[in-house]
């Protein structure tokens, strides 16, 4: 018989992968994105329409910032008895944030403080949740990067209001029993890209012509391929089959920072096309370098990045450039 997983964010970069590693597992996946207008819905729609032609997806339209929906959401499904609960949801975006604190407050500390206190309430659904937490919560640490270090200072609405959905998470495991699993991703790339991530704007830039600006020369991240990320996520469910309370924080990286300037380089030779690149002053409001030591999620989660980056950009710019083609047509109008 199918297991049941509720993903939260699905049609979100991320979370359509791994809706997808899910399906491919044997899963029936119930989805919930309201398709927020954070960024393009046409890129939203067609990742939906592409998990839709899975028979094992299931889409539920609500947003988790508002109670009522979520008593719709949970209502729904009270006839499904729900293995586990990965939560993806979330604004994204340091520069965003800046601008848009509140949102950010809504969608990322009182959507999860709701679908807890939901969780919580329904005896269907099992406490074993994998929360989506972020590398940005780390600025300001020593590099590299790992899971002990103290989370003592934030640059962006975005940092704190995802530090503030894991200490929710630790909260219901302290006093409620939940099985937590907080993963902090760190730069993910692939195809179908956010278009507010570097990658798909430099991507889009080469192919247009226009100038690529990078915030300081030196500036470098640890890259995530999304299909390495997804694997990791579904991995982590592994933990919760050991018969004990399970709370743990893991990095999601390649533990390969790379210098963002290089990063363009490779792009030019993936798109066969180069164009002009001006660097700036650095930004205040992110740090120079990141760079995710990945010892505890090569232990726990068997987990090995990928790490053939022209492959991984290649695969990148042709679902982008199918996606420009014959889904939003962009390319056709220059």
């Amino acid at each position: 018989m199918k297991k049941n997983v509720l993903i939260t964010g699905s049609c979100g970069f991320i979370g359509y992968f791994v809706c997808l590693e899910f399906l491919k597992n044997n899963y029936r996946v119930f989805g919930v994105d309201n398709l927020n207008d954070y960024y393009s819905k046409l890129m939203k729609n067609h990742r939906l329409t592409l998990l839709s032609q899975n028979k094992g997806y299931t889409h539920l339209y609500f947003d988790l910032s508002v109670k009522k929906d979520v008593k719709f959401l949970f209502d729904r499904l009270k006839n499904e008895e729900i293995e586990y609960v990965v939560h993806l949801a979330a604004y994204p975006g340091v520069q965003y944030s800046l601008k848009n604190p509140q949102k950010y407050i809504k969608n990322n500390i009182v959507a999860t403080q709701n679908l807890f206190d939901f969780i919580n309430k329904h005896p269907y659904f099992k406490k074993n949740i994998i929360l989506a937490s972020t590398s940005s919560v780390y600025t300001g640490n020593p590099l590299p990067f790992n899971e002990d270090l103290c989370i003592k200072e934030f640059r962006s609405p975005y940092a704190y209001t995802k530090f503030a959905s894991e200490n929710i998470a630790r909260f219901f495991y302290s006093v409620y029993d939940f099985n937590v699993v907080v993963l902090r991703y760190f730069t993910v790339y692939g195809p179908l890209n956010r278009p507010d991530m570097a990658v798909y704007k430099f991507f889009e830039s080469i192919l247009k012509g226009k100038t690529i600006y990078v915030r300081g020369k030196d500036i470098e991240r640890d890259f995530t391929y999304v299909e390495d990320a997804a694997k990791a996520t579904f991995q982590a469910t592994k933990l919760f089959t050991l018969n004990q309370k399970v709370f743990e924080i893991i990095n999601i990286g390649s533990d390969n920072p790379i210098k963002v300037l290089d990063l363009i380089k490779v792009m030019f030779e993936v798109a066969k096309k180069e164009t002009k690149v001006v660097v700036g002053e650095y930004a205040s409001f992110e740090p120079v370098s990141t760079w995710a030591n990945i010892e505890k999620a090569r232990k726990l989660l068997n987990f090995s990045p990928s790490i053939d980056l022209y492959q991984n950009l290649l695969k990148t710019f042709r679902s982008l450039e199918h996606y420009w083609n014959e889904i939003e047509g962009s390319l056709l109008k220059m």
